[in-house]
């Protein structure tokens, strides 16, 4: 496991993460940023979803199948809590982006969603970097 890469895409993520809030932290921010907004979800979109994907395909199944049972145990669950954040963030994605009318019309519905779906990824990448990652070789 390249742990440089790995984090390195994770600080690529906290900081479209952080690009992404700065416009979406009230209704008038949302309805005066919408064009920016989309570009900023399209960015977090392709690094995160690029990065998922790599850790779900390889990461965690390598991981589980790890000689040491504590790590297994813990990538085990780490993909039971967090195995469908792709799926979740595509539904967000999608739901703003085929429609960008509803970053107008449900802003407060919009900030929400967002605020939690970037909860969740920062969630994931601080487990990983803090708990995981931290006990393998």
């Amino acid at each position: 496991m390249d742990k440089n890469n790995i984090n390195k895409q994770h600080s690529e993520i906290r900081r479209a993460i952080i690009e992404l809030q700065e416009d979406v932290y009230d209704e008038e921010e949302v309805r005066k940023n919408q064009l920016n907004i989309s570009l900023r979800i399209g960015n977090l979109s392709g690094i995160l979803l690029s990065h998922l994907n790599y850790e779900d395909l390889f990461i965690y199944p390598s991981l589980t199948q790890h000689h040491d049972e504590k790590i297994r145990k813990m990538a085990q669950d780490f993909q039971e809590e967090m195995g469908d954040l792709s799926s979740q963030f595509e539904n967000y994605q999608h739901k703003y982006l085929r429609k960008p009318e509803a970053l107008k019309s449900n802003t407060l519905e919009f900030i929400k969603d967002t605020e939690q779906i970037l909860y969740k990824i920062s969630k994931r990448v601080e487990k990983e970097e803090f708990e995981l990652f931290l006990i393998i070789d």
